[in-house]
């Protein structure tokens, strides 16, 4: 418990010294708390901003394999063309 009432007492110094040194009164440092609270809001802005960009990662990747598909699939088709009349003699 004393250990909790010195914590307290270097809070409150360490806020006094805070509010003289940069000349805030109590309601800009107030102010200044309530931002910091609210930066999960931010925190969420970011999370959803990520997810759109993983969203249009994995449209770019199955794009992409859709494309390599479809290459592989033609070099085969075609190569396959290519060694019929080999076959046939």
């Amino acid at each position: 418990m004393k250990n909790l009432v010195w914590l307290v007492v270097a809070a409150l110094i360490a806020l006094a010294g805070y509010m003289l040194f940069t000349g805030k009164g109590p309601q800009e440092v107030a102010i200044e708390a309530s931002d910091a609270i609210n930066a999960p809001a931010l925190a969420e802005d970011a999370t959803q901003a990520a997810e759109e960009a993983a969203d249009a990662i994995t449209d770019t990747v199955d794009a992409a394999g859709e494309a390599i598909s479809d290459a592989v699939d033609d070099a085969t088709e075609s190569a396959n063309d290519a060694a019929e009349p080999a076959a046939q003699n």
